[in-house]
């Protein structure tokens, strides 16, 4: 078998930047489905990094499979309680433009 790498850049938006043999959907600000156009022989390994600043904001890469895998980009937030002297943190999916590369055995 031969080795297979697919890579890309993805906008906010979920509109493909750069790469081929993919595609994306994103349904909610934050979340983004990559789709293999062959899929993969065994899982690939995905490696995703953010793009802009946002020392605060989260990337994680989930459910990878043979056809797929999805991202999840979180802004942490620290908020200080009116009143209070606790902080909160907050949690929330943001829209954010990212890189990946996926590796794995192709045909």
């Amino acid at each position: 078998m031969t080795q297979k790498i697919i890579y890309g850049t993805v906008s906010d938006d979920g509109t493909k930047q750069v790469g081929e043999g993919f595609e994306v959907q994103s349904s909610e600000p934050g979340l983004y489905v990559i789709t293999f156009s062959q899929p993969f022989v065994t899982t690939p390994v995905v490696v995703t990094t953010l793009n802009g600043w946002g020392a605060d904001n989260q990337i994680v890469v989930k459910d990878t499979d043979l056809n797929k895998f999805q991202v999840s980009i979180w802004d942490l937030e620290v908020k200080q309680q009116s009143g209070s002297t606790s902080a909160q943190l907050e949690v929330k999916k943001e829209k954010s433009s990212f890189n990946f590369i996926a590796i794995g055995e192709g045909n």
